[in-house]
């Protein structure tokens, strides 16, 4: 983790967080936006997840998740998506959680259509 960018607006802590890829991943940057949850993904400026899909960041060596408030520089983590139920991708539910609903202007492409991002 190289860097952890927090605000509070409206009564939300909002903010970014940015990784540099290690080993096998290096040269890779991936980029997190978040308001109190993990909103959207973006690997080398490219979105490869958003709500309602689950963007978890994990400790590296215990696999632990890190909250938001949690991030720290220098921390070692590993990030995984996890596909939401169906519901959360009905027309509803992309109102309710999707990512126009966070003031993104992009459409939510599930995580099994964005492929391997390896």
């Amino acid at each position: 983790m190289v860097d952890v960018i927090r605000r509070t607006q409206a009564g939300f802590t909002r903010g970014e967080v940015k990784l540099e890829g290690l080993e096998e991943h290096s040269g890779r940057t991936l980029v997190i936006d978040f308001q109190n949850e993990n909103l959207i993904a973006k690997l080398n400026g490219k979105i490869i997840a958003t709500v309602p899909d689950l963007i978890t960041i994990l400790d590296t060596e215990t696999g632990t998740p890190i909250t938001t408030e949690g991030l720290k520089y220098g921390q070692r983590v590993t990030v995984i998506g996890i596909p939401c139920n169906e519901k959360w991708r009905t027309k509803k539910g992309l109102e309710t959680v999707g990512p126009r609903y966070f003031g993104y202007n992009v459409e939510y492409v599930p995580l099994e259509q964005v492929g391997d991002v390896n």
